[in-house]
């Protein structure tokens, strides 16, 4: 887990100090002139991306003549050390690769970041999956919400998109399903077909045969099934009204408690000791075949094949919604995940944004995530099946459909201010997998939580 939000505020305000110290200035002006060095020096906190970065220098070096070297320093409290150290003693490289819509705003607000909007105009913007665009864009609305960005100039982009996806996805072991006389290329695409699998497949294989989740972090059950869940068979408008004020038509309700009827289903087919599983034992779990299904984003894709759980063997597809619910059709908007973002201190900002652009084109986005598995965050429409084979546009499919139909995990207005996703996920927990509580007394426990929150917030 990342260090938290005020914590890094506080890191980087620290580094903000430093960085006015040194003088710096944002990389928009002329101050500091591009060198003439053609070369690129590129920091990004995910091991998992190198290869397929240095595969697309290497390209980016053929077409262009630049060199660009990739370093990447993990966990995420090593890079974040590295930044703050490197920014006293000026040694920031020319491009990060950032969490986006949080640690780009922090570091661009603490002065280390160049703001990106010359070089990216709306006009540019429109390469990216609509969700994703304004992820590091300073906003009149986060200047006033967000500490670290209060004194950024409002229009400032810190990061421009770069990886994206979503939470939902359901992974299943072909080789499983076929044991247990299932078809795997017709998934389910009803949560009661998908209940029926799970009973096939834990028949097949009692003991590694049912669904894998990292329940340890007890909030992954509200947010990656029960929220898709009661989404699809609320509609938008009942799902928000779950977190509303009044809860009269919250968890309680004849509609909040069916939601949590269906999610109850699960009890019999979660593998043994699944709540005491780390999302990332989860997913080796399933790759070592203790599990027949899996539930994760689509990022998941490229650590369960870092594991020895090779594509061709995987079955995809988004939380099936219940018969008779509002939505038929599920879809998933996605979220920025991660973003890149050029250097404050860069001395070659030239060819540090010819990079990001490169990166984030249709074809050098299209050939880090073949060699990643990582989604883009650059809309490939109906280049997609060519730039990224058929897993990953498979993957890419779900997050175009009609807004009455597509989960927002983004959308986050009808919930309290201080909204805290532990307190919905562990009565959860308790409810499925563990059996401690029927779904009256779920429902009672996540509508007595809301309500003080809203009762927090004054």
């Amino acid at each position: 887990m990342s260090r938290s939000s005020a914590a890094r505020r506080r890191m980087f305000a620290g580094v903000a100090a430093a960085t006015l110290a040194l003088g710096m200035t944002a990389c928009g002006n002329d101050d500091n002139a591009d060198s003439t060095d053609q070369s690129v020096t590129m920091w990004t906190f995910k091991n998992t991306h190198v290869a397929a970065l240095e595969q697309v220098a290497t390209e980016f070096k053929t077409k262009t003549g630049i060199t660009v070297k990739i370093e990447a320093y993990t966990p995420d409290d090593v890079f974040t050390s590295k930044i703050q150290s490197a920014a006293q003693t000026g040694d920031l490289p020319d491009v990060f690769e950032l969490h986006a819509g949080g640690e780009d705003l922090r570091i661009g607000g603490a002065g280390l970041l160049g703001d990106l909007a010359p070089d990216f105009p709306e006009s540019a913007l429109q390469r990216f999956l609509p969700n994703t665009r304004a992820a590091g864009l300073v906003t009149e609305k986060r200047r006033a919400e967000q500490e670290e960005v209060k004194d950024a100039k409002v229009g400032s982009l810190f990061s421009v998109p770069f990886t994206a996806g979503t939470f939902g996805i359901v992974y299943g072991n072909r080789e499983k399903m076929k044991a247990a006389g299932l078809d795997p290329d017709k998934p389910p695409r009803t949560w009661e077909e998908f209940i029926g699998y799970l009973a096939a497949t834990g028949a097949a294989d009692p003991k590694q045969g049912g669904l894998s989740l990292g329940l340890k972090v007890s909030q992954t059950g509200f947010n990656w099934i029960y929220e898709q869940l009661a989404f699809a068979y609320l509609g938008q408008a009942g799902f928000e009204a779950l977190f509303d004020k009044d809860p009269a038509q919250g968890f309680a309700s004849p509609d909040g408690l069916r939601t949590l009827q269906l999610y109850q289903q699960l009890k019999p087919h979660w593998i043994a000791g699944v709540s005491a599983l780390g999302i990332d034992e989860a997913d080796v779990a399933f790759a070592q075949g203790k599990s027949a299904f899996n539930v994760g984003g689509t990022f998941t894709l490229a650590f369960l094949a870092q594991n020895g759980m090779p594509a061709e063997n995987l079955v995809t597809f988004p939380i099936p919604p219940a018969t008779g619910g509002k939505v038929t059709d599920l879809r998933l908007a996605p979220l920025a995940l991660t973003g890149l973002s050029v250097s404050s201190q860069t001395k070659n900002r030239a060819a540090a944004v010819k990079w990001i652009d490169h990166l984030t084109s249709p074809e050098g986005s299209g050939a880090f995530a073949k060699a990643s598995l990582d989604l883009p965050a650059t809309d490939l429409g109906a280049e997609a099946a060519t730039l990224l084979g058929p897993k990953l546009a498979a993957l890419q499919q779900y997050f175009t459909g009609p807004p009455e139909s597509t989960y927002d995990a983004a959308d986050k207005g009808f919930r309290p201010p201080d909204y805290d996703e532990v307190q919905v996920g562990d009565p959860l927990v308790k409810f499925s997998p563990l059996g401690e509580t029927d779904p009256a007394a779920t429902a009672a426990q996540l509508d007595k939580v809301i309500t003080a929150m809203w009762q927090k917030s004054g």
